[in-house]
């Protein structure tokens, strides 16, 4: 099955120059400099590895990424790579101005790019990956606006649960969901989640930039440390390893069930 681009999908194979130019845009359309062009708000970019790779299974869900404050989809390199040689050959990141967006927002587009990739794929779920605050997104996503029922994985990645006091001094409304004890993170607290969604959420021991805290108590969450940075913890081979594995078991154990099922 081949999939057209539209506006708000493209195939991106990004060199190191490319993602520097776009992380100079990002700034300058920021600073709002002079010939800087609009850019969309919201951007969702298929990596589409159709192979004959014999790695390359039916059974293996869609992938969604989701980036956190300030990040880019370029992040997720390393991560790509193992998924494509893992046999996950539908992956899409989503790309959105942290800014001007609202968690809700982002969470929504979120939602609709999982069902249109799910109808694309002819696929039944999606595995969702959230880096800081895209963790957060993954949550609301599944917990209060849809998804719950159709994500297979949700891994969280040095995400503040519980806020971050770092999250006064950007600017942004995201930002301010971010505050500990904000209304928003109150309310997805609120929001239990007992559906079979497997839930993981990976710390990093070196991370300055999120406190460790208890796991939020409305999922059924299995919690990991690591002696990664915020930012590093994305690209650490142990991490890409294990979230590789965790989607393989799970998809393994869904197809597994489908076949006692049939």
């Amino acid at each position: 099955m081949s999939v057209r681009p539209n506006a708000f999908q493209i195939d991106a194979t990004a060199s190191g120059l490319t993602a520097v130019r776009h992380r100079a845009g990002c700034l300058a359309r920021w600073l709002r400099l002079p010939g800087a062009a609009a850019a969309p708000d919201y951007l969702s970019i298929r990596y589409w590895h159709r192979s004959d790779s014999a790695t390359a299974s039916p059974s293996r869900a869609p992938v969604l990424l989701v980036h956190g404050y300030a990040g880019t989809e370029h992040m997720w390199h390393p991560l790509r790579a193992a998924l494509a040689g893992a046999g996950f050959d539908q992956v899409i990141a989503l790309r959105y101005n942290t800014f001007r967006a609202d968690i809700h927002r982002v969470a929504d587009w979120l939602v609709e790019q999982a069902h249109r990739t799910m109808a694309a794929c002819d696929a039944d779920g999606v595995h969702l990956i959230g880096h800081s605050m895209g963790g957060l997104v993954v949550r609301d996503a599944v917990q209060a606006r849809g998804l719950g029922d159709r994500a297979r994985t949700a891994v969280t990645l040095a995400t503040p649960h519980h806020g971050s006091p770092f999250a006064r001094f950007v600017p942004g409304p995201c930002a301010r969901q971010m505050l500990p004890g904000s209304e928003f993170l109150r309310s997805l607290a609120a929001r239990r989640h007992g559906g079979s969604t497997r839930w993981i959420d990976i710390e990093g021991e070196g991370d300055r930039v999120v406190a460790a805290g208890p796991a939020p108590t409305e999922t059924e969450m299995v919690r990991v440390r690591h002696p990664s940075g915020h930012r590093s913890i994305t690209r650490h081979p142990d991490v890409v390893a294990r979230i590789v594995d965790e989607l393989i078991g799970v998809d393994d154990r869904t197809a597994d069930q489908f076949s006692l099922a049939a």
